[in-house]
């Protein structure tokens, strides 16, 4: 994967688009206390361009996130109906992201289980979306367009195996997973695999340490709905985010430090990358 690559996916502009033209995504995500992870993945989202991206969230949030980030549209909600599936975000979305920063919601379960029978475009699982899921794995039955993308730790509560069975056969035990749940999965850490529902498997080469801090999945969960929502192909989409999220992480050592890097900063990167290209 390289930058010659992406760019023959990516898809450019039309100089006489609108706003819905590039990308309408759907943030479902925060909760008291983790309003950050939200934040991100909106930051994540306008990495990869994503020119509409609605973030449906609980209130008691939405003043920290919304004043953060003005040019996302805000549902502020209580989350206790069902209502953001009679919203136009949820009818128009390209692409959904869904669990991070989740984790101190009440019935959250509920709402997972409603959007994947709802759904007709991919869903991006992330975070709390996937301890849910590692408690209830019958949920993957109710939609054919799901991303998962677990950390390592998130991936042993999914397979209910050890650290040490899944660093000894990671990529076998990644592809069987993928298949047996007709998921694509995304297993990140150092070389994060992206692997799609056949079993094709992507190995990426791009990113270093600066990611290894609390925000940085979710940065990335961002960029993956962003480009769910450009690409026809859903695994291109995926392979492109975690390239891109690395490649952005590895331009990132040309100003920053490993040590303070501001993930705050990734819209930054994101427009120089686009800007030289």
């Amino acid at each position: 994967m390289n930058k010659e690559t992406f760019f023959k996916h990516y898809p450019k502009r039309k100089d006489d688009s609108n706003k819905f033209d590039n990308g309408r995504i759907l943030i479902i995500g925060g909760s008291y206390g983790m309003a950050g992870s939200c934040i991100f993945n909106i930051i994540g989202a306008n990495s990869v361009g994503s020119s509409y991206i609605d973030v449906y969230l609980p209130k008691d949030i939405y003043p920290i996130v919304a004043s953060n980030q003005i040019g996302a549209i805000y549902h502020p909600n209580v989350f206790d109906d069902n209502s953001f599936i009679d919203l136009d975000a949820f009818k128009k979305a390209k692409a959904i992201a869904f669990g991070s920063g989740l984790s101190n919601l009440i019935d959250k379960e509920k709402y997972l289980e409603l959007l994947l029978k709802e759904a007709r475009v991919p869903l991006i699982i992330d975070a709390e979306g996937l301890n849910i899921i590692s408690n209830h794995n019958n949920l993957l039955k109710l939609n054919d367009n799901i991303i998962l993308t677990p950390h390592l730790g998130e991936f042993m509560r999914l397979t209910k195996l050890s650290k040490e069975e899944i660093e000894n056969n990671k990529e076998e035990i990644a592809i069987n997973y993928a298949k047996r749940n007709n998921v694509i999965l995304i297993l990140k850490g150092p070389h994060t695999l992206v692997i799609d529902n056949n079993g094709n498997l992507y190995k990426n080469d791009s990113g270093n340490s600066i990611l290894a801090r609390a925000g940085s999945g979710d940065i990335l969960t961002g960029m993956i709905t962003g480009l769910c929502a450009l690409y026809d192909n859903y695994y291109d989409a995926c392979i492109d985010a975690v390239w891109l999220h690395g490649h952005l992480a590895d331009n990132a050592l040309k100003y920053y430090s490993k040590e303070v890097f501001d993930l705050s900063i990734y819209q930054f990167l994101a427009n120089q990358f686009f800007m030289n290209n």
